[in-house]
């Protein structure tokens, strides 16, 4: 236990001792390096697959250092969202748009255009879109670098339905009201980060919040769920499985039908994001987890 708590506690530090946007760690891990296609630095880190995650649409997570940028490019419809920094998104024909923390933006397919970060900020962002589309015979389709002069003069706007600046040192906003509800321990609070209605077409994406020691009753989701960790340090098992650790950019996928619980660990809290596919997302509720005893009482530690 002691091991964790020291790696959270120096990440905590490290992101604390940033000083500036350009300079600030960025949440989740930055994956592989796909600068070759781009005008700078950025990273792509793949998520979630459709084919071994019950057909959610890919989910990567792009990240991009101060200045960097795509080219004009088109594929299919695709959802933003905004993760931490400031980013930058252009439709051809309109005006820059500024990307901020928990921002949506919804491309339709074959929509020319770029995304990148601002010149004074990383940026990372969530891309989700449908990676089957194929471009229609006859699409016109702007191509090119977006040049240093273009990125000069540019005179970004606010995003449409701007999203309410997160706190508490969590990634995304979510309302103050806790819930309280006799399936978890302790009162969590919850926020739709990506509603139904989305260019990617996208179940929706609701962002939990578990405070210190908070946990779920054994559950199951008769169309199965998708857990991105994003904050803290959480735990998760299925029945029959091992406990597991979340720490931010770790992905689960619990199959239809298959019991688990997941909550945040005694000493931190815990965030991430939930995604149940298909139409069907009735859940039945069983009782508590016994394993969360021991780890409470300081007598054991997933990680040993």
């Amino acid at each position: 236990m002691n091991l964790i708590k020291s790696l959270f506690t120096g990440a905590v530090l490290m992101a604390a001792a940033a000083v500036s946007l350009a300079e600030q760690p960025m949440p989740l891990p930055l994956g592989r390096d796909i600068s070759a296609s781009f005008t700078g630095t950025a990273h792509r880190n793949d998520l979630v697959m459709p084919e071994t995650m019950g057909g959610v649409p890919q989910t990567n997570v792009i990240t991009f250092e101060p200045g960097s940028r795509s080219g004009w490019h088109t594929h299919g419809a695709m959802t933003v969202i905004g993760i931490s920094g400031l980013g930058l998104y252009q439709a051809w024909g309109k005006p820059a748009v500024l990307v901020r923390p928990g921002d949506v933006i919804h491309i339709p397919a074959g929509v020319s255009h770029w995304h990148g970060a601002t010149k004074n900020s990383r940026f990372q962002q969530f891309v989700v879109y449908d990676k089957t589309w194929k471009a229609p015979a006859g699409l016109e389709a702007h191509k090119g670098k977006i040049t240093d002069a273009e990125y000069d003069a540019l005179k970004p706007v606010d995003a449409a339905n701007r999203a309410a600046e997160p706190k508490d040192g969590f990634l995304f906003a979510h309302p103050k009201k806790i819930e309280a509800s006799d399936h978890y321990t302790k009162p969590i609070q919850e926020a739709t980060l990506l509603p139904k209605e989305n260019a990617a077409k996208s179940p929706e994406w609701t962002y939990l919040v578990f405070p210190h020691g908070a946990y779920s009753a054994w559950h199951s989701h008769k169309s199965g769920e998708v857990l991105i960790a994003t904050d803290g340090i959480g735990l998760n098992q299925a029945e029959g499985g091992k406990l597991e650790v979340l720490l931010p950019g770790d992905v689960v996928y619990t199959k239809p039908g298959v019991s688990h619980w997941v909550g945040s660990a005694p000493w931190s809290s815990f965030a991430g994001i939930v995604i149940h596919p298909g139409s069907d997302t009735a859940v039945t509720w069983k009782g508590f987890p016994d394993a969360y005893g021991p780890l409470a009482n300081g007598k054991g530690d997933p990680a040993e």
